[in-house]
């Protein structure tokens, strides 16, 4: 393990604890607000568990310097490829959202446990072939595992999300022309109705294709080491790209939260009706102790505001 200043171990344990708790209140929010519990946000959820298991990962390699290779190794390796399958999932649901809206709410219902099963087991058992093998590292067997990961758990994937990606880029073209032409003539409402709605999972597919593009720059360094290890060339690899490859990882981890809260309508309404309900609360409680204070509240006000706040997070909720 490389050594670090102290300054950087700091750094890291700070990152990895943003990290932490910053996705685990991505998933408290999504199971605690009803409106968020899509299966486009399921799979946002199992994105935020990789996150975390990134966070918990980088928090015992650095901060604790727990020096334990083979755990450290597969939690790296889960959260990578699992990361990756959810990425591939979550670009799915959005391609089934646009070019097949008619298919989409089946289609989803009916595979989305099985998804998210086959993401987790597969980085799971992919993660941990290397052991059969553990404790060496320089075989020819381990090149040819990495250079297999490397092909199936990132460039076929990331060919599959550009290639879906292209595609709704193309559909969206065609029916932000035609959603022009409609408006502008008496025409179909519903063919309008269909290309505004097209539009708006178009919006939202942008998120998740941000969120593609940094989760590839934060991996980056990790990618071209083992890139450079399994075609056997230690010698080209860079100790600057290296050593600052725990810090992208944190950085990678910390923005999706960050993305979610700026970027996605769902998680902006929610998180303002969250606020708004707290600062409402805070301000009941604030009126009743000020009146108590005073003695000028009698048991029935007590009683009309108590059914006033309750209203207020009843709605809240909603």
């Amino acid at each position: 393990m490389d050594v670090y200043p102290l300054w950087s171990m700091t750094s890291l344990g700070v990152l990895s604890l943003l990290v932490i708790t910053s996705n685990i209140a991505v998933c408290i929010l999504v199971l605690c607000t009803r409106s968020l519990r899509t299966y486009t946000n399921g799979f946002v959820v199992s994105l935020a568990f990789a996150d975390i298991l990134i966070g918990l990962a980088l928090f015992i390699q650095y901060p604790l310097q727990v020096e334990s290779p083979v755990a450290l190794n597969v939690m790296y390796s889960v959260s990578l490829l699992s990361s990756v399958a959810n990425l591939c999932a979550v670009t799915y649901d959005r391609y089934l959202a646009v070019l097949q809206p008619l298919r989409y709410t089946p289609t989803i219902a009916k595979y989305f446990f099985r998804i998210l099963v086959g993401v987790w087991v597969t980085g799971l058992v992919s993660a941990v072939i290397p052991l059969t093998w553990f404790p060496s590292t320089s075989g020819v067997i381990h090149q040819v595992y990495q250079f297999v990961m490397l092909v199936a758990g990132i460039i076929i994937p990331y060919t599959f999300i550009f290639i879906c990606y292209w595609r709704i880029y193309k559909q969206v073209r065609i029916c932000v022309a035609k959603e022009r032409k409609l408006s502008r003539l008496v025409c179909d409402r519903v063919e309008l109705t269909k290309c505004r709605r097209i539009s708006s999972e178009a919006k939202l597919a942008k998120v998740f294709i941000v969120i593609s593009v940094m989760f590839v720059l934060s991996w980056l360094p990790v990618i071209y080491v083992t890139a450079v290890i399994a075609i056997g060339k230690p010698e080209l690899m860079i100790k600057a790209l290296n050593s600052s490859s725990p810090f992208t990882l944190a950085l990678g981890s910390l923005v999706n939260p960050i993305l979610y809260s700026f970027l996605k309508p769902d998680f902006k309404f929610a998180i303002r009706k969250l606020v708004q309900s707290l600062f409402r609360g805070d301000r009941y409680y604030k009126d009743v102790t000020r009146k108590k204070s005073s003695g000028d509240i009698s048991r029935l006000e007590v009683t009309m505001l108590s059914q006033r706040h309750s209203s207020i997070v009843t709605v809240s909720e909603m």
